[in-house]
């Protein structure tokens, strides 16, 4: 899977530089509101060192995707920065 961003510019988890950022990757979860911290965890992958592409593993099923986008603080810039698909996991 690959992915970027339109308007802003990918860059590591920890840079504060305006309009910049890095992606997380939320399954079966939805867009995070813009401000709040990207929750960590199983479910949520940080792509923190400014990866724009990965493979990842799920369960068999049918799974919400959500590629957010979040500032170098894990804050959300909100569902205007976010995509979310529906895959079928085999």
């Amino acid at each position: 899977m690959k992915f970027g961003v339109e308007g802003m510019q990918v860059r590591p988890a920890g840079d504060m530089t305006p309009n910049t950022g890095h992606h997380s990757l939320l399954i079966d979860g939805r867009p995070v509101p813009k401000g709040d911290v990207v929750p960590a965890g199983e479910r949520s992958l940080c792509y923190g060192r400014a990866q724009t592409e990965t493979e990842i593993k799920i369960p068999p099923g049918q799974h919400t995707l959500t590629l957010q986008f979040a500032d170098g603080a894990h804050r959300s810039y909100g569902p205007e920065l976010s995509t979310t698909i529906i895959v079928d996991a085999r």
